[in-house]
């Protein structure tokens, strides 16, 4: 018992801390020396960080030099990333550590192309696991379209509900569908699958014509955040 207390304890500080730091940094709009890695762009690759067991991680190509994404947070909120077209290897590294690799991805990118490497899992129960997706978003969207990855540890499937949209099942470390809904304010809710518990709840105002990607992450019991990214 001593020994979840103190590891919920250590948790929930580190959650709080870097909730605080990347709120921060992404209120503060930006600044030359701020290694972010790459340049804020429409297509690229991004990470979405669901682990609470992971420090920051960089995202390093074969194709050039230096990081392509810079010290991406647990449950940071940093968008694409520019990334050059054609074969390449993107390694997940743990931050100012090129050396530690997660993992690999042997990729063909395309120009203009959107990407997501989602991290997700812990270090003790599931392991820490890694995804690369591929943003394929709708080509039409009538009004706002939303989609849910889960990488929240201790919900093996998510029930997802969007306002006025009958809910899906997402597995986890899976993403739903885009899910077309009405533009403006819209609530984004998750509840674990399984025994109906809640997991997460937001509310946003989504603009017409957009798609938005939701992260619901961390671990159910000690601490979860979701974070909403505009894919589009």
């Amino acid at each position: 018992m001593k020994t979840n207390v103190r590891k919920y304890f250590f948790r929930c500080v580190i959650a709080v801390v870097v909730a605080v730091s990347s709120s921060a940094c992404g209120g503060g709009g930006g600044g030359g020396g701020s290694g972010d890695g790459g340049s804020n762009s429409s297509d690229g690759v991004r990470v979405l960080h669901g682990s609470i067991d992971v420090a920051p991680v960089d995202v390093i190509s074969s194709a050039g030099s230096g990081a392509v994404v810079s010290q991406a947070v647990f449950a940071g909120s940093k968008g694409y990333r520019s990334l050059g077209s054609g074969e390449q290897i993107l390694s997940l590294t743990r931050s100012l550590n090129s050396g530690d690799v997660i993992a690999s991805f042997n990729e063909s990118i395309a120009k203009g192309g959107r990407y997501s490497i989602l991290l997700y899992g812990d270090e003790e129960t599931f392991g820490v696991r890694t995804r690369f997706i591929v943003d394929e978003i709708p080509a039409s969207i009538s009004g706002a379209a939303v989609r849910v990855v889960n990488g929240v540890t201790g919900a093996a499937s998510l029930t997802v509900s969007v306002s006025g949209v009958a809910p899906q099942r997402v597995g986890f470390g899976q993403n739903s569908e885009y899910i077309e809904t009405s533009a403006g304010e819209v609530t984004i809710s998750t509840s674990r699958a399984a025994d109906g518990q809640r997991v997460s709840s937001i509310s946003r105002t989504l603009q017409a014509g957009r798609a938005y990607t939701v992260l619901v992450a961390g671990e159910i019991g000690y601490y979860v955040k979701s974070v909403l990214y505009t894919d589009k």
